[in-house]
């Protein structure tokens, strides 16, 4: 213990001599341990947020969405007398497939809401009484929609939270809303809900915040496109239907059974998108483990060449110190107590890079957060990660210039030096 406490503070004098060319040679290794501290900070972020978007989906759940299709696409529907997405697909669906335990149907309306002294656009759907239940929707004053609604038809709606505030004395519990030229009386409001809604996914979990619920059947008075004198072929019966599987383990098989009464209800024209958040859920962490080991080789290059500088310093350093070394050997030092006391230098060195590359690498997350979309997420794994490495580079890349340095004969580097 003695010996490498020696080891060390000879280790440490040696570094404080040379000063610049030991923070020219860890330059390599602190851009390295940034650049992966800052990579794996980022995309664990970005994967986060990416399977918690997926996750609100529902695991469970299988999502079948209406699409538009081409002018080309459309004569082969007509040809083959397939219509969209309509109720009798979720009977169909219900009755078909024993995987399925509810099913959510919904159709997106295009209306405006009058509010006091001022009209509002909200997103508005008209849904089925369940929808609710499948989304998990809090709710702070009222209910939401039941069964009796959609039977009746009933002149009812449940607004989110951002769309109460606007409406404000209007926005509460038992208050009339004009939509078109309708008047619902609102018998729920949501609690407020995460508004942080990424637009780019294919399905995607709605701001619910800014949504009005009406009963499915009810919309007809108030939807645009059905107040026009003809309706376009093309328009969907239903928007969205939500298929929740009984559990997760079925999910899978029961997506084949949904596809195959789809294609056959449909008779093979596409125009509706099947998309399930866990198969989903899965191609993000597979995407995850190909990003991350692409983004570990990049940083392990940076590191790689940072290691290689600091052998040609260490190289460097034992010609410049032959005399050190011969007189070292001459007083009794060991060819192990040569060896150890360089690679020690070489350790220090890596290990100090490391340390400020951490400390470069969270300066540099901090102000990626304050920019990206995402926030990054620091954990225990990225710091150890490249801050273990920077310490295995040190030991790899210093054992040559420490063996070369202990090969050195105390005779002839003494005669070099007094010559």
């Amino acid at each position: 213990m003695f010996r490498l406490k020696r080891q060390i503070k000879l280790a440490f004098r040696s570094l404080l001599r040379h000063t610049l060319q030991s923070a020219l040679s860890i330059l390599g290794v602190i851009c390295g341990v940034m650049t992966v501290l800052a990579m794996i900070s980022i995309g664990e972020g970005a994967k986060r947020q990416a399977i918690s978007q997926i996750e609100q989906l529902g695991t469970r759940n299988i999502y079948i969405r209406h699409i538009d299709l081409t002018e080309a696409q459309k004569a082969s529907a007509v040809g083959r007398r397939s219509r969209s997405l309509s109720v009798e697909d979720a009977q169909r669906l219900k009755a078909g497939c024993a995987a399925v335990r509810d099913i959510a149907c919904i159709r997106e309306i295009r209306a405006s809401t009058v509010g006091p002294g001022q009209t509002i656009m909200p997103q508005i759907i008209a849904c089925t009484a369940n929808y609710g239940a499948l989304n998990l929707l809090p709710i702070a004053q009222g209910r939401f929609l039941n069964n009796h609604d959609i039977v009746s038809r009933e002149k009812v709606c449940v607004v989110g939270n951002s769309i109460a505030v606007k409406l404000g004395l209007t926005g509460t519990s038992g208050a009339l809303l004009r939509i078109e030229e309708e008047l619902f009386r609102i018998v729920g409001i949501l609690e407020k809900m995460d508004d942080r809604v990424t637009r780019s996914a294919t399905v995607s979990p709605r701001d619910f915040n800014e949504m009005i619920f009406l009963p499915l059947g009810a919309e007809a008075s108030v939807d645009r496109y059905e107040q026009r004198a003809t309706t376009p072929p093309d328009t969907p019966e239903l928007t969205e239907m939500i298929l929740q599987i009984h559990s997760v383990a079925q999910v899978t098989k029961a997506f084949s059974v949904v596809k195959r009464i789809m294609g056959i209800r449909h008779d093979g024209v596409e125009n509706y998108q099947i998309v399930v958040p866990q198969a989903l859920l899965q191609q993000v962490r597979k995407t995850q483990r190909t990003f991350n080991m692409i983004l570990g080789s990049i940083a392990g290059m940076s590191l790689l060449i940072g290691g290689i500088g600091i052998m040609n310093i260490m190289l460097a350093t034992v010609v410049e110190r032959t005399r050190e070394i011969g007189v070292r050997q001459a007083v009794g030092a060991t060819r192990e107590n040569i060896v150890s006391q360089f690679l020690i230098e070489a350790v220090l060195m890596t290990f100090t890079g490391g340390v400020l590359g951490v400390l470069a690498g969270l300066i540099t997350v901090g102000f990626i957060a304050s920019f990206a979309g995402w926030q990054p997420v620091i954990t225990s794994w990225s710091i150890l990660l490249p801050l273990t490495t920077s310490i295995l580079i040190g030991i790899f890349f210093g054992l040559y210039p420490a063996y070369r340095a202990a090969g050195i004969d105390p005779v002839a580097a003494l005669r070099n030096e007094l010559s």
